[in-house]
């Protein structure tokens, strides 16, 4: 795969809260910081599901909530 790819999917992951990126640094030997690679550590599987599972629950609170709206001025 080519760096822009392997950048785009791991972007993709952490915009859906999948994956989580820091920069890592080391000291040299002159005392200077330097960036090095970034450190790539994957959310816990229970965190997303729960996590997935919040979202559709506020999508169905929120479509229940239209419906009843809908209903009632119907109703009028």
């Amino acid at each position: 795969m080519s760096e822009n790819t392997v950048r785009k999917y791991i972007r993709q992951l952490e915009e859906q809260e999948l994956l989580f990126t820091e920069p890592t640094e080391i000291m040299t030997r002159a005392g200077q910081k330097r960036n090095r690679n970034l450190h790539h550590t994957l959310r816990p599987t229970q965190e997303v599901v729960n996590a997935y599972y919040d979202r559709q629950l506020a999508r169905l609170e929120i479509t229940v909530m239209r419906q009843k709206a809908a209903a009632a001025q119907a109703d009028m």
